[in-house]
């Protein structure tokens, strides 16, 4: 027969750390927390498609389509060339180099040449 334990002389933090290790919402440390959790692990039923190693070799295989979305940031891109010349006007031809290398480095970025 178990004695009767007194919740007063019950550290909170130590019942409810042991509680949540053998129950299984942390890892169980001892062999009295693994025994509790294995006991309740025997009442969760297996999937039936984990029952056989097939669903691995089945054909149904997932195939992930890689996608990209393009983020239109022109607004942006502008906000931080202003910032850069301290609010300054940029002269037609230096813009239209910074427009000229600006297409360079996505064309050698994506491998155009």
């Amino acid at each position: 027969m178990k004695e009767k334990i007194n919740i007063h002389d019950i550290d909170f933090e130590s019942y409810l750390e042991n509680a949540l290790k053998s129950n299984g919402y942390l890892f169980p440390e001892t062999d009295e927390q693994m025994d509790i959790f294995e006991e309740q692990m025997e009442n969760i039923p297996f999937p039936k498609e984990l029952n056989s190693p097939d669903f691995v070799f089945s054909d149904k295989r997932r195939i992930f389509m890689k996608t990209e979305k393009f983020i239109d940031n022109i607004e942006g891109e502008k906000n931080w060339a202003i910032a850069a010349r301290d609010g300054k006007e940029i002269s037609n031809d230096i813009f239209a180099k910074m427009k000229k290398d600006k297409e360079e480095a996505r064309k050698k970025l994506n491998g155009d040449k």
